[in-house]
């Protein structure tokens, strides 16, 4: 059967009570350059990602606090020909100097990949499809939400899986090496 059948397999029901749903992100999540993506290797609606040669990397972005990620959501976009999901991610970078200025002109004008592991133990990505993109950047200086911080929003159009996953292997291997060649 393939996907675009649009046929459900399986009964959807209301509590499950050994997998109960967990809400919110945990407090660091990954960000690729979308550029430095080799290839995405699926598995129906899980992404592999395989990094280009020379040196390409996976960074990490922490999100402190009580609600890591918040803002993050995915909302249904009806369409005429195809429906689609749109992606939005914020991040809120608290750092303020020289250092930071190039990296923020770099989130503000990149093309982005971003792998956010939820509360429930699974690892969603967003922007593998299209792109995440800076939609939004605002820095306001007695804000209490991102003490004077840059709150970017990043938005991928378009998506049409849009509810895509990695594995803990994946996510693991991503955060932890360096993409080299042999």
């Amino acid at each position: 059967m393939a996907l675009c059948d649009y046929i459900i397999e399986s009964n959807i029901t209301g509590y499950d009570c050994e997998h109960p749903a967990v809400k919110g992100a945990e407090s660091m999540g990954l960000l690729i350059n979308r550029a430095d993506v080799d290839e995405y290797t699926d598995s129906g609606f899980q992404r592999i990602i395989t990094l280009k040669c020379g040196g390409k990397k996976a960074f990490k972005v922490t999100q402190n606090g009580k609600t890591p990620f918040a803002g993050t959501q995915q909302e249904f976009v009806e369409g005429t020909n195809q429906n689609t999901i749109t992606n939005t991610v914020q991040l809120v970078v608290l750092k303020h100097d020289a250092d930071i200025a190039q990296q923020l002109f770099a989130l503000m004008n990149g093309d982005f990949v971003a792998v956010i592991p939820n509360k429930d133990g699974t690892y969603q990505v967003y922007g593998s499809e299209t792109g995440l993109h800076a939609t939004g950047a605002i820095r306001e200086l007695y804000s209490d939400d991102n003490l004077a911080g840059w709150q970017l929003t990043f938005t991928e159009e378009g998506a049409v899986k849009g509810n895509l996953f990695t594995t803990s292997a994946n996510f693991t291997a991503l955060q932890s090496a360096t993409s080299a060649c042999e």
